[in-house]
Formats: C-alpha cells, sequence, structure tokens
C-alpha cells in the first residue's frame, strides 16, 4: 500500500526508501494502466483487486484526475489504502494537465492535513521507474508518434539508459520488441481496432519480462477481469 502520500524530486509516489527497495528487488510485478478518460470508479475497482499483488503502479497518461481520486480516496479509506502499491508512478497524456489538485497532500503529515489546503500534484511528461534492477520509460506516446509505431518511443528509451517501454494513447493493447520491450496496456474504457478494454500487469525478474494482459468485462455479478493475449494490430490495419 502507499503508505507515504509524497512526490519525491523526481516526480514519484512514494517514499525514497519504498523507491529503492522496487529497484532492488529480485522479482516486481507492476500494475499498468492508461487511458481511463474520467471512469474513476472502473480504476478504483481494478486497484482494489490487482493492486496488492504489485510492487508498483504505472499510469501512461489520459485520466490524471481518475488517478488523483483514487489517491484521494486511499488517503482517507485505510482498507482501500491496503489496495495501493506502495510506489506509483504517471505520465502526462493529450488530455491532461500537467499539474492536478490533488486533497491529499504529500508534503504534509497527517496531523497537519487540511481538507481545505489542496495540493498541486505534477504531472511529468515522461517518467523513468526502476524496478527489480530494471529501468522503464514511460510516456503517454502522442509526443513520439504512437499512432504510426513505436521506433521513437524505443529510442528514447534507449537513450535514457531503460529496456522497457510503458505507453498508451493509441488504446490497442499490444506488446512488441525493438531492441527494448514495449508494452501498451490498452484502454480500460475506449478501446479502439476491435480490442477489449483492457489492463496489464507487467513482470520483470533477472532472466524475464513479461506483460500479462487483462480484458474487462462487464457481467451482471460485476465486473470480470479475464487474461488475454493481445492481437497485433493498429488503428490502421
Amino acid at each position: 500500500m502507499i503508505t507515504t502520500f509524497k512526490q519525491c524530486e523526481h516526480d514519484l509516489l512514494g517514499s525514497p526508501r519504498e523507491i529503492v527497495q522496487l529497484a532492488q528487488k529480485e522479482s516486481a510485478r507492476i500494475l499498468v494502466v492508461s487511458d481511463s478518460h474520467g471512469q474513476h470508479a472502473l480504476l478504483k475497482n481494478i486497484l482494489e483487486h490487482m493492486g496488492a499483488s504489485c510492487d508498483a503502479f504505472v499510469f501512461c497518461g489520459d485520466g490524471i484526475g481518475d488517478v488523483v481520486s483514487c489517491f484521494d480516496c486511499a488517503y482517507d479509506d485505510s482498507v482501500f489504502a491496503q489496495c495501493v502499491p506502495p510506489v506509483a508512478a504517471f505520465v502526462k497524456g493529450n488530455g491532461d494537465a500537467d499539474r492536478f489538485p490533488a486533497v491529499f497532500n504529500p508534503s504534509k503529515n497527517e496531523k497537519a492535513h487540511k481538507r481545505a489546503a489542496y495540493y498541486e500534484l505534477a504531472v511529468p511528461r515522461s517518467q523513468l521507474l526502476t524496478a527489480a534492477h530494471r529501468t522503464i520509460f514511460i510516456a503517454h506516446g502522442h509526443e513520439f508518434g504512437a499512432y504510426c509505431g513505436t521506433d521513437a518511443l524505443a529510442e528514447a528509451a534507449k537513450k535514457a539508459g531503460a529496456c522497457v517501454v510503458l505507453y498508451g494513447h493509441t488504446h490497442i493493447a499490444a506488446e512488441t520488441q525493438a531492441g527494448v520491450y514495449l508494452a501498451n496496456p490498452g484502454s480500460i474504457t475506449y478501446p479502439r481496432a476491435g480490442t477489449p478494454p483492457s489492463f496489464a500487469i507487467l513482470e520483470l525478474g533477472q532472466n524475464f519480462i513479461n506483460a500479462i494482459f487483462y480484458k474487462i468485462e462487464m457481467q451482471l455479478r460485476g465486473v470480470r477481469f479475464t487474461p488475454f493475449a493481445p492481437k497485433k494490430t493498429s488503428l490502421w490495419h
């Protein structure tokens, strides 16, 4: 769970100790979500069911308000807070602002916290996260031509010393290899090209990098998350 609602100097949420621990783990599981576009209740549902088993949470843009809403809820709800991974990374999508007001205040302790004083969360255009000794480059994708391919994302990752890329924007779940490993979790609300609404869990270790994709199915008894293999598709083919 996020025990420290503090935005560090590199814009990650979590304590410096938790961030270092994530980097040094032998293996790690990272919940990856993108393009929620206002569906904060669904994002909260995903965190409730999947967050407790993960070491970090990554949001790839277009829905920062939904992320902040979940963090605000976790700050006030100790039960839900147990579901939120201890480290969170997020980036600005083309529909997001570069700063977003939050009820929780990472700069103050709980006793000093005042509901009337809002904190502005800084939302970076790209982000680096280290997990299980691997560096991950995170970007929404719109500034790297994601609609046309992942070459620019892969090149930016290599320049940053990263071997993994997490991105969104296309609303299409996908994974590719281009000198680095690239994964797009898809959109949890507005999928495209015949793909289902989806998210992913990235698994990292010394000898493996793997993403498990989950499609979101609305049923009478609630929401169901089912593993699936994304097809190689695009907006144009």
